[in-house]
């Protein structure tokens, strides 16, 4: 399979999901600094997007290096459709309540 930049198991990769991680963090960072956010629900449930958005980044920075480590590749078709639908469901989340933010 060709190797594309930024896919699974490539050190772009890697890369884009740590800025994936740092993006993540620092709007979790402005949301939560705000004053009296927690009062709507549009707000909080961002917040609970934003920290699951991280996590899984992370994990998914985290399995990259270790198939770069490893020289183990995730190419496959099973690791290929894990890593879309759940990047699918993920992104299909946070863009669920985004208009309730401007109420």
């Amino acid at each position: 399979m060709k190797r594309v930049v930024g896919s699974p198991g490539t050190w772009s990769g890697v890369a884009l999901r740590l800025s994936q991680c740092a993006f993540a963090a620092a709007s979790t960072f402005a949301l939560d600094s705000g004053f009296g956010y927690s009062n709507y629900s549009a707000y909080a449930y961002m917040d609970t997007v934003l920290t699951l958005q991280l996590v899984w980044s992370l994990y998914l920075a985290c399995k990259d290096i270790f198939a770069l480590r490893n020289k183990k590749d995730l190419h496959t078709p099973h690791d290929l459709l894990f890593f879309v639908v759940i990047d699918w469901v993920s992104r299909s989340i946070s863009l669920l309540y985004y208009p309730c933010s401007y109420v």
